[in-house]
């Protein structure tokens, strides 16, 4: 059956059918809005939108992977901020034609992602519109705000996980050097998270923090924007080995994998000189912050590799 052949009402009572709240949600889906409780002063706010043909393509990943990928993009974001993620709501916008199993599996795969991480969706909208588009407002509660203003010259910047497997993967399929059942592009069908790498470490330990979501380089970037440093790079690639099977099909090197790819959503974290002895051991140190931006060190450029222009121009996550 099809979406428009369903309705509004029937496909929101499905979605309600998938969607688990917890004992916090006072009234969820199913009223003009939902009613929850929170122990919190303060609440992280974050939205994102995803777009078929811009940011999915059902021929590349299951509704399923679809639903959880967009999931972990608002989750990511409520952890980069320090947060505890508690409520998402989703807005689904649908041209009608889409089997109802199929805005279903998306359901499902959101859900997947909002409870194994404590979360509930509690409500949201479904309208038509030209073409799929999904929607995720995500909630949680925070004490002290991580953010990304905090790098002072001297501090080391590390990533909790290998970036360099989606963009790989992307680049596979897009290439048409594999198929969308290959093992080689699960990274970009559905990245792993793991958040509990920035609960392990502390939050209080962090002098800035972000997930990498656009691109290495380019959220590098944003973080030395908003310190006013410059990040200089300096990568062990030996532990880049992760990254050769893609780099050779691709004809591409590792390096340029590792730092062009995104929506892996590991973490950036810097972290001050003596605090480095506590940091895990599975995370890559990958460079530090340095003086620039209109001192005598600065070269012009806010990232660079150890002091010279990085090898290549192009930055940016894209299709």
């Amino acid at each position: 059956m099809r979406v428009r052949e369903l309705g509004e009402a029937a496909l929101i009572a499905a979605f309600s059918e998938i969607y688990r709240s917890n004992a916090k949600v006072e009234i969820g889906i199913g009223d003009d809005g939902a009613v929850v409780a929170s122990p919190y002063q303060r609440e992280v706010i974050t939205t994102d939108i995803a777009t078929e043909g811009v940011h999915f393509n059902r021929q590349w990943s299951s509704a399923y992977d679809i639903g959880a990928k967009i999931a972990i993009a608002n989750l990511a974001d409520v952890y980069a901020m320090g947060a505890t993620p508690h409520y998402l709501t989703v807005a689904i916008a649908s041209s009608g034609a889409e089997e109802v199993s199929y805005l279903l599996d998306i359901a499902r795969g959101i859900e997947s992602v909002a409870s194994a991480h404590g979360a509930s969706v509690v409500g949201g909208d479904v309208v038509a519109a030209d073409s799929l588009t999904i929607a995720i407002t995500a909630i949680g509660g925070v004490i002290t705000p991580a953010l990304r203003s905090g790098v002072k010259v001297g501090d080391y910047v590390y990533l909790t996980r290998g970036t360099g497997r989606s963009l790989g993967g992307l680049l596979l399929l897009s290439r048409g050097l594999v198929d969308a059942d290959s093992q080689e592009v699960k990274f970009f069908q559905r990245p792993e998270f793991h958040p509990e790498d920035l609960t392990e470490f502390g939050y209080e330990n962090m002098a800035a923090l972000m997930d990498v979501s656009d691109g290495l380089i380019a959220d590098l970037g944003k973080i030395a924007e908003a310190s006013k440093v410059c990040i200089d790079l300096d990568i062990d690639e030996g532990q880049l080995e992760y990254l050769r099977d893609f780099a050779k099909k691709l004809e591409l090197l590792p390096l340029e994998l590792f730092l062009r790819s995104g929506e892996e959503h590991s973490f950036i974290v810097a972290v001050r000189a003596d605090l480095q002895s506590q940091v895990p051991k599975k995370w890559i140190k990958i460079g530090q912050a340095v003086a620039g931006r209109g001192s005598q060190e600065d070269s012009g450029e806010i990232i660079t590799m150890r002091g010279s222009k990085l090898p290549f121009t192009e930055q940016v996550w894209h299709w």
